[in-house]
């Protein structure tokens, strides 16, 4: 739908007033559109799911992920209303969603934490935010059936970050497609699926929950190993920074282990250091590389990922402190 036939369409529905709308087109990550809709009495976000993501490899996804979004918007916003956008009108045929336009003063976290605000409130809102879904969501009979997503789970997160990692990496392989088998049977409580600082606004003491449109019904250990994949990661690209940024992910972990409670069960620790150093060498060799790791550095993330996998440690203390030392001698 071009902007002209968009706008028509929103005056049509009484979301706009005006055919003199701007619409603004704002960064969506690889897997959607997203514009900002302005019309001097409205201001609000369009979003539509990409068949095909914009990355160098060829990825393709169901677009009806972008239902998934509004879902887990609903969801989360039953119990954190403030962690999530409010959903302002939805076209479940066309793929598009219109939510509210975060503002008052929130920025991108990922963008602060490349600037070097290192702000621990918001490690702390992320991990206990996080940690307060899987727990509500456990057991939630209702969101296992709407969130049975497991086909596109596989398309967004296992075949790009682990399979095809994976299959760069033949010593490394059977570990990888061990990894995925694991987490496709793991059906514990509905997850984010793309919980990262990037997906995450926050400022004036607030977060809020951005594109989960990723969201399945399964394995809280991806979730927490992929936000804290961005902290180690970031550590190695701000070296000076290192102990200040691996700051963040612990105390990431400590708020989410007091607010999941009983997710945390025995072995959670242990999958999430064996599933973390995968990841960390999946966002250098899968199909959606981090952009902002030079190439010795890249290095260093296969160095590293090669030496633990094999032989991961059971506490993320004891990863931290192998990555610590091993920045530490760079």
């Amino acid at each position: 739908m071009d902007q002209v036939a968009l706008s028509n369409y929103l005056i049509d529905k009484g979301l706009l007033h005006s055919q003199d709308a701007t619409f603004t087109p704002l960064s969506g990550g690889v897997s959607c559109e997203i514009l900002l809709v302005d019309d001097g009495q409205s201001r609000f976000v369009v979003k539509r799911a990409l068949d095909k993501l914009k990355v160098k490899d060829d990825w393709f996804a169901d677009i009806k992920r972008n239902i998934t979004e509004q879902e887990y918007l609903r969801y989360v916003g039953e119990f954190l209303p403030e962690s999530v956008p409010a959903i302002l009108y939805s076209d479940t045929e066309k793929y598009f969603f219109c939510m509210e336009m975060i503002e008052g003063g929130l920025e991108n976290w990922k963008s602060r934490l490349l600037l070097g605000e290192y702000d621990r409130q918001y490690a702390r809102l992320a991990g206990d935010y996080l940690g307060t879904i899987h727990r509500r969501s456990r057991g939630d009979a209702v969101a296992r059936e709407k969130f049975d997503t497991l086909k596109d789970f596989t398309e967004l997160r296992l075949d790009p970050y682990l399979l095809k990692t994976g299959s760069r990496h033949p010593q490394l392989n059977a570990y990888f497609s061990a990894e995925a088998e694991r987490i496709a049977r793991t059906s514990t409580c509905l997850i984010h699926g793309d919980y990262s600082p990037k997906n995450l606004m926050v400022g004036s003491g607030r977060l809020v929950i951005l594109d989960c449109e990723v969201a399945w019904y399964g394995d809280p250990v991806f979730d927490v190993a992929f936000l804290l994949n961005h902290f180690l990661l970031k550590a190695l690209h701000r070296p000076k920074n290192a102990a200040q940024i691996l700051g963040l992910g612990l105390k990431v972990w400590e708020s989410y282990t007091a607010s999941a409670d009983t997710v945390v069960d025995d072995v959670f620790e242990a999958r999430l250091c064996h599933l973390l150093p995968m990841l960390m060498l999946a966002r250098v060799d899968g199909k959606s590389p981090v952009e902002y790791l030079d190439s010795s550095q890249q290095q260093t993330v296969r160095d590293f990922t090669y030496a633990v996998i094999p032989d991961s440690p059971k506490t993320l203390n004891q990863l931290v402190h192998q990555w610590t030392e091993l920045l530490t001698a760079e």
